[in-house]
């Protein structure tokens, strides 16, 4: 048992050290601060209830540098903000995770000085919000700095710490994220691309592509008649030059099927993405904006990694 917690403990301690680069502290009063996600390139990603608006920021990132920001887009209806720093950071932004409930999450925040302080929960449920499902935390709300990064036990990013409905701890989907990031950066994070669809076993001829990373999703409601099913894969990322992008799919489109077959298992895309569809058009059957359309696709091998 000692083994056990010590491994666990240095795991814990290990993970906070990897994404500890990843914080920074939002000065938003005297003696007040708010943890920030620091992107790939001059970007913070935060929440937007708990930013005031101002011209500037003072913004500490982890190394106790002290660096100016400008507003960036705000999205009060996914309670997201972007600040835009006014010389690069570099890192490398985190892989997406998909949570379940009962998984553990580490909640990393920033203090003042952008040293990070620690929090370790589980997904305690989801609730149904305007933008799909969102995790909340088996914490009170109270002890919970809005922006803290909220992380799996791998590293990968849950999504951001913020107050729910109901002034429950809940995490603002990492899904989100990334279609706030998109728009503005005109790249795809690092943490979501380029491939998240190999097939179930690696061939001589490569791995199948499609060129997209998927979250999965519930399909609201209203709209499951339309769509024909209750789940499927939200678009977060799109390789540019790749199928996907050929094909017109965009960010925020919601996968439902390919060729009739639906994609909302948890191994229907490993399954239907074998090698042989490598060079094959299949039918691409996507929710968007609340109707079902459809597109073709020619599936291609994945890029080798030192080239993509």
């Amino acid at each position: 048992m000692t083994r056990t917690l010590a491994a666990f403990s240095a795991s814990v301690s290990q993970l906070v050290a990897s994404a500890a680069p990843l914080l920074s502290a939002i000065r938003v009063g005297p003696n007040r601060h708010l943890t920030g996600l620091v992107c790939q390139g001059d970007t913070i990603v935060t929440i937007d209830q708990a930013l005031p608006a101002v011209e500037s920021y003072t913004v500490v990132l982890s190394n106790r540098l002290l660096i100016a920001a400008r507003p960036g887009p705000r999205d009060p209806g996914c309670n997201l903000a972007v600040l835009r720093l006014d010389s690069p950071w570099p890192t490398v932004n985190p892989e997406i995770a998909a949570p379940s409930v009962g998984s553990v999450a580490v909640v990393l925040g920033a203090d003042a000085d952008s040293s990070p302080t620690v929090r370790l929960t589980v997904i305690h449920r989801f609730i149904r919000t305007a933008n799909g499902l969102a995790p909340v935390l088996d914490l009170s709300g109270e002890r919970v700095d809005q922006g803290s990064l909220v992380l799996d036990p791998d590293g990968r990013l849950i999504g951001l710490a913020a107050f729910g409905p109901n002034g429950e701890a809940m995490a603002i989907p990492s899904a989100l994220i990334g279609r706030m990031l998109l728009p503005n950066q005109g790249l795809a994070p690092p943490s979501v691309s380029p491939v998240v669809n190999p097939p179930s076993t690696p061939t001589a001829t490569g791995r199948a592509w499609l060129g997209v990373a998927l979250q999965p999703i519930t399909v609201p409601d209203q709209l499951v008649a339309r769509a024909g099913q209750a789940s499927g894969r939200m678009v977060v990322s799109i390789t540019k030059g790749g199928p996907a992008e050929m094909a017109g799919m965009r960010v925020g489109d919601v996968l439902l099927a390919l060729n009739g077959t639906s994609t909302s298992g948890p191994q229907a895309l490993r399954a239907f993405l074998g090698s042989d569809r490598i060079g094959t058009t299949v039918e691409v059957k996507l929710l968007r904006d609340g109707n079902v359309v459809t597109t073709n696709l020619t599936v291609a091998v994945q890029p080798d990694k030192s080239h993509s």
